[in-house]
């Protein structure tokens, strides 16, 4: 009856599958030795070839004998979540599954709460995608034995690979609707307490003056010479002699935690072909469990996986790191890359803590041992090449998959003293104090640290600015759309708008107190994190009783001022004020009196006064014009002012939020598996309201990836941001996300239209190989040394990184492998001792590792990087490189990673530091978690901004690479979860498709943003007009084009702006920017980019200096795997 009980478990559950392609029950099988295990899988499953996947998800876990006879239970459980999509509408339910039960062991399957979103799309025509997800559960399993019972928890993941029914996957353009939440409502008495009888002569007017960019910086791509050099050794192109296939299993390094070998294990995995995996859980207390997982799906790899590969140049053996490197090639995304359907982390992690014994002690005394056969294929040479193609049979991969902490420090020592220690050139504002920790360069209040700190700071939706003339204060302004000005300049789109901006620095509400004045208003800027800071005004610098506090977060529903000590409030505006009307309500806390402000100009704001307790003889008064004023001071007196709804029913969510106010946000997260990953950002608050939650306003990349509760919570209010488009409302003390980590774009050539294994034919790796053999012909550390810039210098190291990968993985070339990666780690050691143009060092001032390029006056040198100006862009090159080299050297057996690890790593934490846990480094000082993007411009006295999309895109990838080779899975999955974020955003505010709905209308026939600033679009670039040269606005948020290109440029984008701007000037382009679109055009056209590159008039004018031929044949010459 047992036995009988399981397969009729197995046959509901395929008939669940086939039937309802929704959600699936998992029934957990208790633990039997091999054979039984076998027969009875070829009972349920008598078609199944060994070494294949089942092609359903269901899985019988058991555990072999050990040596002593007893049998030890391993950790398996399994979840599905189907995603039903048409065109109109999606909806996506995470159900409590079933439960079941068999003699002495229950299990249950927990998916998170249910969520229901409604969505409208628009599919681009004659597309079609069929897409599947990656999905995490929690599994609680009691095993009751004769001393007892007992619960385990554990998580798991399925990940299906995406069935494409085109070359060219859809991309649809989402409308969120959110159900909004319920608040208590009553009706409101309105009084009218001021009404302007006399208007002032002149009204204020913004200021709409614009800027014309003039070339500032060097143009980024050049052809800077080379320093030759004859080779030693080089490609033997006769001995390619056949095609070659490259798969996973021939390219991943493969490791366990031991090399203790035990003959039944090891039979087990053999006689079954079950893959074996490291799955590492994090419990509650944050400590890491190793277990090896059995299962019989793979999840992320095609079933073109499976079939024949070429054996790398040399054999790959174990390491001490727990890390399973692979170079990647499988496809499992959509055309966005990733999908937003991972349960939350927080959820789904569990307690593992009373497994850890057990996954220990089992982990020692199992197999460790591997091995790996080749034959020549028959159409090939029977003698041994590196190039010839191969066929092995299905291996057993080991996968390390990481459960746990997204945000773990990378290191908390100091830098290495290789970084001299020193102080950039610039001074810290008056009153500007971190309390000893570093002060975020790159971030939306660095405005405030430096200089005059007059320029407006944008933590949306508001934007803020330290008024100092006429009025003073710190101002408050939305952004009226009204407003927003429009123009063109210097383009190549006539009749197309070059840029829009919003006006700065228009006080609408100007926080303000009576004792405040021209000589008598100081201010203090404390408790800087990487998405919040607070503002302190007060008479006088020494007086710490009466002072103003404005926390300025991220996202704040409200701009708040808390008044401290004596201080009498007082309100200016600008424009001035029309009427002032005060309104009750039994809605609102007795506490707390609401008013509505007209300004002169028509707008409306809200303005809530919380009392510390409830007074009926406070009241705000109208002065004069342009000032409301307090009628007496209280301590702890607390003013909030809101744009006002343009649907008055819509205050009520005002109502219910007016009283919290929120002071900071940290960010948290975790991984299930690599793949599913939750994030969220919490917002600690202060104060009451009839809610207990604040308004809170979410950007439009984050609606598609939000879960969890804040789902339950939309009000449904729209404000517009200033270049984000409109921001949605949500009453929550928390954004949370879910995201599904690619992890199959990695090192190798990829693109979302991949179906199978990488394959080269003869002809193109004979073509490879002479490009290698020519290019390689150079001093590498002279070469990458004589730049002056670190800039160019991660460039070209970048560059010859690519082509070892190439001679590595293509070509398998082994003895130039070791050829060329001897003269890299010879290029590096010029960095590694510091001895470049430029050399880093650690300033103490920030926190950070940057160029001494500044030290003499000039700071624009090194594209100012002194100053933190692109420090992803720069570093990301490096960082970059580095994987190569550490992931060629690995499979070597080399120890150049680990021995380098310190230098690199403080790269990555000067640009990326995740933790507090860090204190030599701001935490994010680049990413911007919630814009959802890097900005750049660092402490120099201007706007935020980003010109280089692609090359920030490039640094998450190196993160993710740098991690993976290290054994860093909490860095390679935060690298992940980096690009995950940037396909939303990117596609949102960048890269501009014709149904963009996010930016105006007036800038999407430029179909690229430009430079992306805080408060102002530009089509235009630093170092040129796209009037003259429109390959640079284009061509600079292409650069540098690797798989990771691939997941935010999405093919049906990259067509418009391949059809209606690049052909109108491609023709006209004969320099470095010419390689760059014509291998940006193999995400589209893969065979016409390859005879651009193969062409027989090739010059290499067309490759700037951080491209190679020898990378853009490989990337290009993918379409023979399409």
């Amino acid at each position: 009856m047992f036995w009988k009980s399981i397969l009729v478990s197995a046959i509901l559950a395929t008939r669940a599958i086939t039937e309802a392609q929704q959600v699936v029950t998992v029934t957990k099988t208790v633990y039997e030795s091999n054979q039984c295990l076998e027969e009875y899988a070829k009972k349920i499953l008598p078609n199944n070839p060994a070494g294949l996947t089942t092609g359903i998800p269901v899985v019988l876990v058991y555990e072999p004998k050990s040596q002593n006879g007893q049998t030890q239970l391993q950790g398996q459980n399994q979840q599905q979540q189907q995603q039903d999509q048409d065109q109109d509408q999606q909806h996506n339910t995470n159900q409590v599954q079933g439960q079941a039960q068999s003699q002495g062991e229950q299990s249950r399957t927990v998916a998170s709460t249910a969520r229901a979103q409604s969505s409208t799309a628009r599919k681009s025509q004659n597309v079609v995608v069929t897409r599947s997800q990656t999905t995490t559960t929690i599994a609680e399993t009691t095993v009751c034995e004769r001393n007892g019972c007992e619960v385990r928890t554990y998580t798991t993941v399925i990940a299906v690979p995406l069935t494409y029914t085109s070359a060219l996957p859809a991309v649809e353009t989402d409308k969120i609707v959110f159900e909004t939440t319920s608040v208590r409502t009553a009706e409101t008495t309105t009084s009218t307490i001021f009404s302007a009888t006399t208007l002032p002569s002149t009204t204020y007017t913004p200021s709409t003056d614009v800027t014309v960019l003039s070339p500032s910086i060097q143009n980024p791509v050049s052809s800077q010479s080379v320093v030759s050099s004859s080779q030693s050794v080089s490609i033997d192109t006769s001995s390619i002699t056949g095609p070659v296939t490259i798969g996973a299993e021939s390219t991943a390094v493969r490791t366990t935690n031991s090399t203790d070998t035990n003959s039944s294990n090891g039979s087990a995995v053999t006689t079954t072909s079950i893959l074996s995996s490291l799955i590492e859980t994090t419990d509650s207390e944050g400590s890491t469990i190793t277990s090896t997982l059995y299962s019989t799906s793979t999840g992320v790899t095609s079933n073109a996986a499976v079939s024949s590969s070429s054996s790398p140049a040399s054999s790959l053996s174990s390491s001490s790191s727990s890390s399973g490197l692979s170079s990647g090639y499988s496809n499992s995304t959509s055309e966005y890359g990733s999908s937003s359907t991972a349960a939350e982390s927080e959820s789904t992690s569990g307690s593992l803590t009373d497994i850890s014994s057990e996954l220990e002690s089992t982990t020692e005394s199992e197999s460790a041992t591997e091995s790996e056969s080749s034959t020549p294929s028959a159409e090939s040479s029977t003698e041994a090449s590196s190039s010839a193609e191969t066929s092995e049979e299905p291996s057993i991969e080991t996968r390390v998959c990481y459960s746990g902490d997204l945000f773990s420090a990378v290191d908390t020592v100091a830098p290495p003293p290789v970084f001299p220690r020193d102080q950039i050139p610039i001074s810290v504002a008056t009153g500007v104090n971190n309390n000893g920790q570093p002060i975020g360069t790159n971030k939306f209040y660095t405005n405030l640290v430096i200089n005059n700190q007059d320029l407006m700071v944008y933590p949306l939706p508001y934007a803020l600015y330290w008024s100092k003339s006429n009025y003073y204060g710190f101002g408050v302004q939305h952004i009226n759309l009204d407003q927003r000005v429009f123009g063109s300049q210097n383009t190549n789109n006539v009749g197309v708008a070059s840029y829009y901006f919003d006006p700065a620095n228009n006080g609408e509400i100007i926080f303000s107190a009576t004792s405040f004045a021209e000589d008598a208003m100081n201010m203090q800027v404390t408790e800087m994190t990487d998405m919040s800071a607070l503002v302190t005004l007060m008479s006088s610098a020494e007086d710490e009783i009466n002072y103003l506090n404005i926390p300025l977060v991220q996202g704040m529903g409200f701009a708040t001022g808390i008044y401290n000590g004596n201080l009498t409030p007082l309100l200016n505006s600008l424009y001035g004020f029309q009427t002032l009307t005060v309104e009750t309500s039994d809605a609102l806390l007795p506490n707390v009196i609401k008013y509505r402000a007209t300004l002169l100009n028509g707008i409306e704001w809200l303005i809530y006064v919380t009392l510390p307790t409830a007074d009926t003889e406070f009241e705000l008064e109208v002065s004069s014009i342009h000032a409301i004023e307090g009628s007496a001071s209280v301590d702890g007196l607390i003013i909030q002012v809101a744009i006002a709804p343009e649907d008055s029913d819509q205050d009520a969510y005002y109502d219910a939020a007016a009283g919290t106010y929120v002071t900071t946000a940290t960010l948290l997260g975790s991984v299930v598996c690599d793949t599913a990953a939750s994030y969220k950002i919490s917002y600690l608050t202060r104060g009451t309201s009839s809610s207990g939650k604040p308004l809170i306003f979410a950007l439009p990349h984050h609606l598609s990836a939000l879960t969890g509760d804040v789902l339950s919570a939309a009000t449904g209010i729209q404000v517009a941001s200033t270049t984000k488009g409109n921001m949605t409302g949500f009453l929550t003390d928390e954004l949370s996300f879910s995201e599904t980590i690619n992890y199959d774009v990695e090192f190798l050539p990829w693109l979302p239209s991949l179906s199978g294994p990488l394959t080269y034919t003869q002809d193109q790796l004979t073509l490879l190989a002479s490009s290698a053999n020519h290019e390689l012909a150079v001093d590498i550390r002279s070469t990458v040394a004589n730049m002056n810039s670190n800039y160019f210098s991660g460039k070209v190291i970048d560059k010859y990184a690519q082509i070892l990968l190439v001679v590595s993985e293509i070509i398998q070339d082994e003895e130039v492998t070791q050829d060329a990666l001897d003269a890299m780690k010879d290029a590096f050691d010029t960095f590694l001792n510091n001895e470049q143009y430029y050399p880093l060092m650690y300033d103490t001032k920030f926190g950070g590792v940057t160029s001494t390029s500044a030290q003499k006056g000039d700071t624009g040198a090194d594209f100012g990087a002194a100053y933190y100006n692109d420090h992803d862009f720069h570093y990301g090159y490096f960082i970059h490189a580095a994987a190569v080299v550490g992931y060629v050297d690995k499979k070597l057996n080399g120890t150049w990673a680990e021995d380098n690890k310190h230098w690199v790593n403080s790269l990555v934490r000067d640009t990326s530091n995740p933790s507090t846990d860090d204190t030599y480094f701001p935490v994010s000082r680049m990413f911007d978690w919630y814009s959802g993007h890097s900005w750049a411009t660092g402490l120099f006295n201007t706007y935020k901004n980003i010109e280089s999309s692609s090359e920030s895109l490039h640094h998450a990838a190196a993160l993710k690479l740098w991690g993976k080779v290290i054994g860093d899975h909490s860095l390679e999955a935060r690298g992940g979860l980096m690009l995950a974020i940037m396909v939303r955003s990117y596609n949102d505010y960048f890269y501009y498709k014709s149904d963009n709905t996010v930016e105006p209308e007036e800038i999407l026939p430029n179909k690229v943003s430009g430079i992306f600033f805080e408060n102002k679009v530009d089509y235009t670039t630093f170092f040129g007009a796209p009037d003259e040269y429109p390959q640079y606005v284009h061509g600079i948020h292409m650069l540098p084009i690797t798989p990771s290109t691939a997941l935010a440029r999405i093919p049906s984008y990259v067509q418009e702006e391949w059809d209606d701007q690049v052909v109108t000037f491609i023709d006209n382009v004969t320099d470095g920017w010419l390689g760059i679109l014509r291998l940006n055009q193999a995400l589209i056209d893969a065979r016409s980019s390859y005879e651009f590159f193969a062409s027989d008039d090739w010059t290499d004018n067309y490759l700037d200096n951080g491209q190679s031929r020898t990378w853009s044949l490989a990337f290009s010459g993918i379409y023979n795997s399409l």
